[in-house]
């Protein structure tokens, strides 16, 4: 006779008593068990406004970020779901108007009546030689900063940003809680945003992981 599966106590709380556990400190099983619940409702969420499947995996675990460090501003006692999906929005957002502000392809642009493209040699970014340069230039400093970040960071944004694998089984291979990973991976990309800024605005489109 088989025996039932034991049952994580954890997914048996609810959204209030996970936050309340976030709260006080025990963020790896409770935003293990919220991103279970979540996760993929919220991707689907966000991917239907952003309508790139990399992008909305950004978001996704930006919102979790939030969720983790900002889980203060939930007021206890209100909707749990409404207040994580607008989180959500309010992220998508955000990275809709960080698109918006890049350079527009040549398909984009308007034509006259002649169907001629408008104004093409202003619109045009940059030439092709010189975008390649731009982003040959980039990946190597890109790399150079990546080596550069200190061991404990540089290893799960290799696993989670680099291999995409998601937070909780990289915190599993490491054996670090969820939230533990969450952190690391924010602050690895704030170093390496503080170091390939300059970079960053001269390229057409910035990786997704500093959008």
């Amino acid at each position: 006779m088989d025996l039932p599966l034991p049952v994580d106590p954890w997914t048996e709380l609810s959204d209030e008593d996970l936050v309340t556990q976030l709260q006080r400190g025990e963020t790896g099983p409770a935003l293990t068990a919220l991103e279970q619940r979540y996760g993929k409702r919220i991707y689907h969420f966000v991917h239907g406004m952003v309508r790139d499947p990399h992008q909305a995996q950004d978001v996704v675990q930006e919102v979790f970020e939030k969720l983790l460090l900002k889980n203060d501003l939930y007021r206890p006692g209100t909707n749990f779901r409404a207040w994580l999906f607008e989180v959500a929005r309010n992220q998508a957002l955000s990275a809709l108007r960080s698109r918006q502000r890049l350079p527009r392809p040549i398909s984009s642009l308007q034509t006259n009546e002649q169907g001629e493209v408008s104004d093409l040699l202003e619109s045009l970014p940059a030439r092709a030689d010189t975008r390649a340069l731009e982003e040959e230039e980039f990946m190597g400093a890109f790399q150079a900063a990546v080596a550069e970040l200190p061991e404990h960071y540089r290893q799960v944004f290799d696993l989670c940003v680099r291999q995409g694998m998601p937070y909780q089984d990289a915190g599993k291979q490491l054996d670090l809680p969820t939230g533990t990973v969450a952190i690391r991976i924010m602050r690895a990309r704030k170093r390496l945003f503080a170091a390939l800024q300059q970079h960053l605005g001269r390229l057409r489109r910035p990786p997704a992981c500093f959008q």
